[in-house]
């Protein structure tokens, strides 16, 4: 049996997560306690409990400690997961595109399957879904995994009620990857998104602001640049800026929600500072996209020719520290080490035995 302290590092939803994911692929039990130890409101919250549950219906897993608030529970999965539809549903506005990652990798490697998930799609500490499917789905694209995904309907907090289907491709050709040094952006994508239930004028003027500032700063007759406005239906009202940018064949992207009180203009200059700041880091990737390459970089390796990999990373996070340790805890064969301060531009160092 794994064994799992919850409190490590970040201390939250990731570790369940991502031991759940790897518990599920590997058919290996798993005890986590201290389960969100380190945030204000500890133990299960809905999205986290239906990831639990979630991962419990693809392997048919027993099951104990599944319990709102609960800090602790026993994962034992019986079963690989089939190639089906499944649908779940978190009933709050918890994040649809961490539920999906949860599960991707143990579909992918499996035989595929089709997710439908209800919940939030643009909410506050996740990536939302256009991040998922500019971002994360082009990246790891590289190392053969594929899957579609599309947004039915958006979710912002506090309602939530969005709806998110993705198709989940079996994992079959495990590719060797080459990313080049730094990030210079060919293409750029800004897009900014209302519901329905807000006015127009909103749309028009964050897209605006983030235009302007990165137009400021970068030189744009070298970039190609796209600005996509999207009204969506959401039970909510809720407004986002995402910018994506391609590099080659290495992607970067940037969220900022909006919310009351927080001018249209200043919510698209904050996303392009997200942007700027990282392009000045002179890194391959950014901290949230760090953590997420682990996973898959961590199957290419055992099960492609490639056997290492580094990369760089704007900022070294909590999260990115807890993932390796979460790995390496599956995987004692796998040896990830991490180069750089907490909050500082560090270095990833992955590969099959010794370092």
């Amino acid at each position: 049996m794994i064994k799992i302290d919850g409190a490590f590092g970040e201390g939250g939803g990731q570790i369940l997560r991502t031991s759940l994911s790897l518990s599920v692929i590997f058919q290996k039990a798993l005890h986590i306690y201290n389960i969100r130890a380190n945030r204000k409101n500890p133990g299960l919250q809905p999205q986290h409990l239906t990831c639990v549950k979630a991962c419990a219906e693809i392997s048919k897993a027993e099951l104990k400690g599944a319990a709102l608030h609960s800090k602790e529970i026993y994962f034992k999965p019986k079963k690989l997961p089939e190639n089906k539809n499944y649908f779940f549903d978190i009933k709050t506005a918890g994040s649809t595109l961490l539920l999906f990652q949860t599960l991707l990798y143990p579909l992918a490697l499996n035989n595929g399957g089709i997710l439908k998930l209800k919940g939030g799609t643009h909410v506050p500490f996740s990536p939302c879904f256009h991040y998922i499917k500019f971002t994360f789905l082009p990246v790891i694209q590289n190392f053969g995994l594929n899957f579609s995904i599309t947004m039915e309907k958006a979710g912002f907090y506090p309602a939530g009620g969005g709806i998110v289907r993705a198709e989940v491709n079996q994992w079959r050709s495990f590719c060797s990857v080459e990313f080049s040094e730094g990030f210079f952006p060919e293409e750029i994508l800004i897009f900014s998104v209302i519901s329905s239930k807000l006015p127009e004028h909103i749309l028009i003027r964050q897209a605006d602001s983030a235009f302007a500032l990165l137009k400021k700063h970068l030189f744009f007759n070298k970039i190609y640049v796209e600005i996509k406005k999207e009204v969506v239906e959401s039970p909510s009202p809720g407004t986002v800026v995402f910018i994506c940018a391609r590099d080659k064949n290495k992607f970067a992207g940037f969220t900022q929600l909006g919310k009351k009180g927080y001018p249209a203009e200043k919510v698209g200059e904050d996303c392009a500072l997200k942007f700027l700041e990282f392009l000045n880091s002179g890194a391959q990737f950014e901290e949230h996209l760090a953590d997420q390459l682990l996973i898959p970089l961590t199957f290419a390796i055992i099960k492609g020719e490639k056997k290492e990999f580094s990369y760089s990373v704007s900022k070294v996070s909590k999260h990115l520290i807890s993932q390796a340790r979460v790995i390496q805890k599956f995987l004692p064969q796998i040896k990830i080490k991490i180069k750089g301060k907490e909050g500082e531009k560090g270095k990833v160092l992955i590969k099959e035995g010794r370092i």
